[in-house]
């Protein structure tokens, strides 16, 4: 299996206590009881209260350009300096292959994405992986869960893919997540392109 490297860390709420909007059910390509709150996009699995202001302090050196943290401890510590309420938040990873990670490091430069652990050193850490979404990274906008589908083509892509999502309503296959990324770059190339993120998450915050 091609080896693939964590591009950031975040917490995100409980997605068992934070209720799906039925306004905005036409976000997911599911209509079943697999549509889950479970995405890379924060749009769709928010961040606890006041950690996306992080991002706008430039005392806060641990954020790279896809605002994510490069460090969980750091993220966690800094929340808790600032009375941020992350009791039960989940910490989350996300991770990116390598050809995306030579042309993060080509784009951004090398100090933001250097010496990132690989996903299988994160699993024996204890990180469970759930699937993969597809985004676009700059804004992490999920095309899986994050962008609306219209008909007669939502139904259209439930009958070819839906099959495909896992019990959180993410793609448990890579291959199958790129080609469905293609799909949505074509139809929505206004986002693209979409990118296949591997999404981790650890043990809820105690305190």
């Amino acid at each position: 299996m091609p080896t693939r490297f964590s591009c950031g860390f975040d917490l995100r709420v409980s997605a068992n206590s934070h209720e799906k909007d039925a306004a905005q059910w036409n976000q997911f390509l599911l209509t079943t009881s697999k549509r889950s709150l479970i995405s890379a996009d924060t749009l769709v699995w928010p961040e606890p209260e006041g950690v996306n202001s992080l991002i706008q302090d430039n005392a806060q050196v641990f954020w790279n350009p896809l605002g994510l943290a490069s460090d969980l401890e750091q993220l966690i510590s800094s929340c808790r300096m600032r009375g941020f309420p992350i009791a039960n938040c989940v910490p989350v990873c996300l991770t990116i292959s390598e050809s995306v990670l030579i042309a993060m490091n080509g784009r951004f430069g090398p100090s933001y994405f250097h010496d990132l652990p690989q996903e299988e050193f994160l699993l024996g850490q204890g990180w469970r992986f759930l699937g993969f979404d597809l985004v676009a990274l700059m804004g992490l906008h999920s095309g899986l869960n994050g962008i609306g589908y219209k008909e007669p083509y939502w139904s259209q892509l439930r009958a070819q893919f839906g099959a495909a999502l896992n019990e959180v309503g993410l793609f448990s296959d890579e291959a199958t997540a790129a080609e469905f990324a293609k799909v949505r770059g074509v139809e929505i190339p206004s986002h693209a392109p979409f990118d296949v993120v591997g999404i981790l998450v650890h043990d809820p915050i105690s305190q």
